[in-house]
């Protein structure tokens, strides 16, 4: 079972202008592997990052593959949070691709200026590469992670047609991230700093708290091991 793409060798792919260098995880982390299903993992870090995460986890049972990139950039660099994810499941593909914002962009509406308001522009870009394989776009988010993210987040159910399209999509996203991360400076103001770790941590603890797909992972994987998963990736 599986998306049908390379979604994480894509992902790396385009990324690895950021020079990115693995992080030891516990070695029983790299892969879980049950009856039901497996769950593989790879942590790296770099330059104005905390951390990288590339996630695939597969549900037998239910046939679902879900791949994913997360990017947490460092404390007190207030880039946004780059997520990319692929969920592939009978009869429906999601796509969720946003850089989720790590500042108030009416407070600080050059923020949005800086670092989001070239994603309309990608959005148009990946509707163009998708064109007659989406069937539902900017749909309602189930859960409130969906409250993390960025007005300009594309969120698309796509045909089993659409997967093999997804590459040149985590090209845009990737790309793009890369070339703020690399113009990006630290905050120099206490007020900004605060503020971007905070939303941050916030970030983090609604993500992990929220993730609608916790129930189905901790039947199949332990409480352990899902727990411990979703400290690595948040």
């Amino acid at each position: 079972m599986t998306t049908g793409t390379n979604f994480i060798e894509s992902a790396k792919k385009n990324l690895q202008a950021l020079g990115l260098k693995p992080v030891a995880i516990e070695p029983g982390l790299k892969r879980i592997e049950v009856p039901g299903g497996t769950i593989d993992l790879e942590v790296f870090e770099g330059d104005k990052i905390e951390k990288v995460v590339f996630s695939s986890i597969k549900v037998h049972e239910m046939s679902v593959a879900e791949e994913s990139v997360i990017i947490w950039p460092a404390d007190y660099y207030d880039i946004p949070v780059l997520w990319c994810n692929l969920t592939a499941m009978p009869g429906m593909n999601v796509s969720i691709l946003d850089f989720i914002p790590l500042m108030d962009i009416v407070v600080w509406p050059d923020y949005a200026e800086r670092y989001l308001a070239l994603l309309p522009e990608i959005k148009e870009e990946t509707l163009e590469i998708l064109k007659e394989t989406i069937t539902e776009k900017d749909f309602p988010l189930s859960s409130i992670v969906g409250w993390t993210m960025s007005p300009y987040r594309t969120l698309l159910k796509l045909t089993d047609e659409g997967i093999p399209k997804i590459p040149a999509v985590l090209s845009l996203y990737c790309n793009a991230y890369a070339e703020l991360l690399r113009k990006a400076v630290p905050s120099t103001y206490a007020e900004d700093r605060k503020f971007s770790k905070r939303k941050k941590e916030g970030v983090r603890k609604l993500m992990k708290e929220n993730d609608p797909g916790y129930p189905i992972m901790l039947s199949i994987f332990g409480e352990e091991n899902t727990g411990k998963v979703f400290d690595i990736v948040f």
